[in-house]
């Protein structure tokens, strides 16, 4: 019960990996704010967890996440852990790439973090510190075709954390990354159908042809490493990175 007493609040946590990280949370005992675009999807999936609460939150309006992030607070009384895994699937090569499709990428995931990183920060410090968990990608570290406006997004999470880490150490908060292989989500599932030519299983093979594990990880096995460093077991942690990508890396 590592997270009895505690608040997460989640961002894309009504599906996903995100809502994987959020059950575990509250299986372990804490209480969870499940912060989605979809207002109506965060709160079936807090309907599922004892003492959480669903709000409708767009990552990329400062408007909206101050408005999440304060009635979380005043709903659950607190925050003391933040996992920023809002995210955006649109890929094509550059030379199709529009300037909107680019903005909007950079928006959900570079800003988004941003902007609910810079309005958590009080609540955390109000608790005497706390935990910001950031979900970046192996886009971050290694080249994958037409993802240019993606991997941007992604690596702007992983220096940013870095950056977090460095100054909120002082106020006791504690800012890591999970940069995860491929996942089946409800984001990434659309993508491995196209590249399979309609076949989920076919386009999945592909994209793990050449990985030690020749699998694609379920959601659960990346709230896992999330869980540990939103967690008192990573107290010496900040400024890490954790990637499960079934060995993706190293090669």
């Amino acid at each position: 019960m590592r997270f009895t007493d505690r608040v997460l609040f989640a961002t894309g946590a009504g599906s996903g990996i995100a809502a994987a990280a959020a059950r575990q949370f509250s299986a372990e005992g804490g209480r969870v704010a499940v912060a989605d675009i979809d207002g109506e999807r965060a709160a079936d999936m807090a309907a599922s967890l004892d003492g959480a609460i669903g709000i409708h939150c767009d990552v990329s309006s400062e408007e909206s996440v101050n408005r999440a992030v304060a009635e979380t607070r005043k709903r659950l009384g607190r925050i003391d852990a933040v996992l920023n895994a809002a995210g955006h699937a649109d890929f094509g090569p550059i030379d199709d790439y529009s300037i909107e499709r680019w903005n909007r990428m950079i928006a959900v995931h570079a800003t988004g973090t941003f902007l609910v990183c810079k309005a958590a920060v009080p609540a955390l410090r109000a608790q005497g510190g706390g935990s910001i968990v950031n979900v970046s990608s192996i886009a971050a570290h290694v080249g994958r075709m037409n993802l240019v406006a993606y991997t941007a997004a992604k690596g702007a999470i992983l220096s940013m954390s870095r950056q977090l880490a460095l100054e909120l150490a002082g106020d006791r908060i504690r800012v890591n990354v999970v940069a995860p292989g491929v996942v089946r989500t409800g984001l990434t599932e659309a993508a491995y159908v196209e590249r399979g030519g309609g076949d989920f299983d076919k386009g999945a093979a592909q994209v793990v042809a050449d990985t030690p594990q020749k699998r694609i990880a379920a959601p659960e096995e990346i709230a896992a490493p999330i869980c540990f460093l939103l967690s008192d077991e990573a107290s010496f942690c900040t400024g890490s990175v954790i990637t499960p990508d079934g060995g993706m890396t190293a090669i």
